[in-house]
């Protein structure tokens, strides 16, 4: 049976994001508040709990999961390499809605790749979010908490009608009235691209670094 608890967006309340941290690092699966919509989150270098979040969405294709880190650290653990490209966008949107694919470090969980040699890396500025990768020290999962090709709900209530008991715990931040996924930029390759327009504005993209559009 699932568990709920509230917490407010600052991550204020202690003792729901210790539970949710404890829930992770047992190799559970969790939705969770972002700045942007809510996700879905289990602990990155899991694969059995990364499996479950594919399993959750309903995926039958290979799509890759994006991953919230907390620091530098965290993301050595998942990149290659960050070249000065994805540099220059960390330094001027993170924290924040910006979602950088990088090359992915060997030995990953599957689930999280899907063979694509890469990997959707972010930081949030999300309060809640930095506390919670702070107790769980890890990395956390951070795809949309729907069901593939399913509109993004905005309330815990309306999630967990659709998602029920295949999540192991749910935090409750209220409604997120945004709605509106991170933008997600491809700087593996010399030529960084526009893989999924998002919160991030393009302008503002544009100001820093030249860019392709994927498609």
């Amino acid at each position: 049976m699932s568990a709920t608890f509230t917490t407010p967006p600052d991550g204020s309340n202690e003792a729901s994001l210790a539970a949710a941290a404890e829930t992770l690092r047992a190799g559970g699966v969790i939705v969770y508040p972002t700045e942007t919509v809510y996700g879905i989150g289990a602990d990155a270098f899991n694969a059995a709990a990364v499996n479950r979040v594919q399993e959750v969405k309903g995926r039958t294709n290979a799509k890759p999961i994006l991953v919230i880190v907390r620091s530098m650290d965290m993301i050595r653990g998942l990149v290659a390499e960050v070249p000065s490209a994805g540099e220059l966008l960390m330094k001027h949107f993170w924290p924040g809605p910006l979602t950088l694919v990088f090359k992915a470090k060997p030995g990953l969980p599957r689930g999280l790749t899907q063979g694509s040699g890469t990997i959707g890396v972010r930081i949030p500025s999300s309060p809640l979010c930095l506390r919670l990768l702070d107790l769980c020290a890890c990395p956390i999962t951070s795809t949309s908490a729907n069901l593939t090709g399913m509109p993004v709900q905005e309330t815990v209530m309306e999630i967990s009608r659709v998602l029920g008991g295949a999540i192991d715990l749910y935090l409750d931040g209220g409604a997120l009235s945004g709605g509106v996924p991170s933008t997600v930029v491809d700087v593996s390759t010399d030529h960084p691209k526009i893989l999924r327009t998002g919160a991030l504005p393009l302008t503002r993209l544009q100001e820093i670094i030249p860019f392709t559009k994927s498609g």
